[in-house]
């Protein structure tokens, strides 16, 4: 840990924690004799920066969030507990509105629970297909359609299925689920753990790892980095066992668009019992193209491992990672890593006692903000939070004035969440797979009542909120056409006068872009 200079600001909010920053960007954020340790990282609307956290009391762990200033100064915080279980929160994101969503483990369960931009829940759902009893939430992302799709990893004796995406919408409703490196689907796979999820150009990227049988020798398996590509509609296109027929073994942590039609990952090659930063490359076909790796001696003589954990693009030709080395002492601390398209390593910056799993982000600012964990000099272990350039060097303050958390008239305050109502179960054969899912809303179903009708009639629609250029349309038994409007994105009915139509059969029919979506009939007695 550098030694802090020039200025020292302590600041201590609520009782809760004490910050410490420096000339250098550093910001020290814990308790005395608490275990509190850093999960994700995200820039906010208002450009200060939230940490998903965690800390342990008595062997019980909580979930924490922290909101701080572009310059790292605390905001708020908010624990979460549960009267019954533990708490883990792991990840975190924001949409568009300023409402966050987290996910990670409450007892032995994967959620995922909204906050409005106040800070206040919203919904909290458990994801509990009955088969399953011990899980979490690895990734959460939203999609340009403003569905919340959770990436979950379960245990299961079975092991026929262990990684999913679930689909809510913004407002907690469940769409779909779908399971991916299923055992019937590819019999040589063991064990498959998902980590990470990137959509790129509509499509989506797991990356994680499995166990794989080594080509000559099918009855031992090795752990290798795996990457599972899904399309548009969240169906599998391939599993990736990353260089299966070499011996590139070990985990695949993260990824990144390298272009339009390739895909980076980074994660760790197994060498012996030590282990290389490595770099992954392969196409939008699930075929793995190269890869390059970081030795241990471009770090020191005295290095007896390196691994990349996240990385963030500088510009074409430039990227900053975080990860972690391991010296001789057998003590594992995390490290900065500035590297080119070949993963030259241009430079690196130890973290000496920062020793938790970095977050990665670039921020608005072209700089990056890294959130991890650092063990102090009286051994508690507290969330560090630094900033950086493009040359790993630390930056300065920023001077100019920002007003936070402007969406929540009067500001928000620290305090504690109970998400003891969380559990809300849902069982795996009552969710349509994203195929039903699809499928089914791109229909707009039609009903008619009442039916038969005399003056007027109501015609009412289902699923016009996922469309957008609707026309309704009335024919006559002789095709001839009676009736047109306009629908509405989000319309759920229309009342139409039938005073002047003749007596008998008539088909509505809805269309959605120039096609037929919906149909439906009615008679007019």
């Amino acid at each position: 840990m550098k030694t802090i200079a020039t200025i020292i600001i302590l600041i201590l909010v609520n009782n809760l924690f004490t910050i410490a920053q420096n000339t250098d960007w550093e910001v020290h954020i814990g308790v005395n004799g608490r275990y509190d340790q850093a999960n994700d990282l995200i820039e906010y609307y208002d450009k200060g920066y939230y940490i998903e956290a965690g800390y342990d009391i008595s062997t019980v762990w909580h979930g924490w969030g922290i909101k701080t200033s572009i310059n790292g100064d605390v905001l708020w915080d908010k624990s979460l507990v549960h009267q019954q279980f533990e708490v883990s929160s792991r990840v975190a994101v924001l949409d568009n509105d300023g409402n966050r969503y987290v996910g990670g483990r409450i007892g032995s369960w994967p959620f995922v629970t909204k906050f409005n931009n106040c800070g206040e829940p919203i919904w909290c759902k458990v994801i509990s297909p009955d088969q399953y009893e011990n899980g979490w939430t690895s990734d959460i992302l939203i999609n340009e359609n403003d569905e919340v799709i959770v990436l979950v990893y379960f245990d299961s004796e079975e092991e026929i299925e262990t990684n999913f995406m679930v689909g809510f919408d913004t407002g907690g409703e469940l769409l779909w689920i779908n399971g991916y490196a299923s055992t019937i689907d590819h019999p040589w796979i063991l064990e498959p753990v998902a980590y990470d999820l990137m959509e790129h150009n509509h499509e989506y990227y797991i990356s994680g790892f499995c166990y794989w049988p080594f080509p000559s020798d099918t009855t031992h398996y090795f752990l290798r980095p795996l990457f599972i590509g899904i399309d548009s509609l969240f169906n599998e296109k391939w599993i990736l066992p990353f260089f299966a027929l070499d011996s590139v073994f070990g985990d695949a942590y993260y990824s990144i668009p390298f272009n339009d039609s390739i895909i980076m990952g980074v994660g760790l090659r197994r060498v012996g019992n030590f282990a290389n930063s490595l770099i992954m490359y392969f196409n939008r076909d699930g075929q793995d193209l190269e890869f390059f790796q970081i030795a241990n001696d471009e770090l020191g003589s005295d290095i007896i491992s390196n691994q990349i954990r996240e990385i963030e693009r500088i510009n074409d030709q430039l990227f900053i990672a975080v990860g972690a080395y391991e010296p001789v002492t057998n003590n594992i601390y995390n490290c900065d890593f500035l590297l080119d398209t070949v993963v030259n390593l241009l430079n690196f910056q130890f973290r000496p006692n920062v020793i938790g799993i970095p977050s990665l982000i670039k921020s608005t600012d072209s700089n990056f903000v890294v959130a991890s964990t650092i063990k102090e000099a009286n051994n508690d272990k507290n969330v560090f939070l630094y900033k950086i350039d493009e040359n790993l060097q630390p930056v300065p303050f920023d001077t100019n004035t920002y007003t936070y958390d402007s969406l929540c008239p009067g500001g928000i305050q620290s305090g504690t969440i109970d998400l003891s109502d969380c559990l809300v179960w849902t069982g795996a054969e009552e969710i349509p797979s994203p195929e039903e899912y699809y499928s089914f809303i791109a229909t707009i179903p039609i009903t008619a009542y009442p039916n038969p009708a005399e003056t007027e009639i109501t015609l009412a629609f289902e699923n016009t909120s996922h469309h957008t250029t609707m026309q309704l349309e009335c024919y006559n038994i002789y095709g001839q056409q009676v009736h047109s409007e306009k629908i509405w994105k989000g319309q759920q009915e229309t009342r139409i006068d039938l005073h002047g139509w003749a007596k008998g059969l008539y088909f509505a029919v809805v269309r959605s872009e120039g096609k037929v979506a919906g149909t439906g009939r009615f008679v007019r007695r």
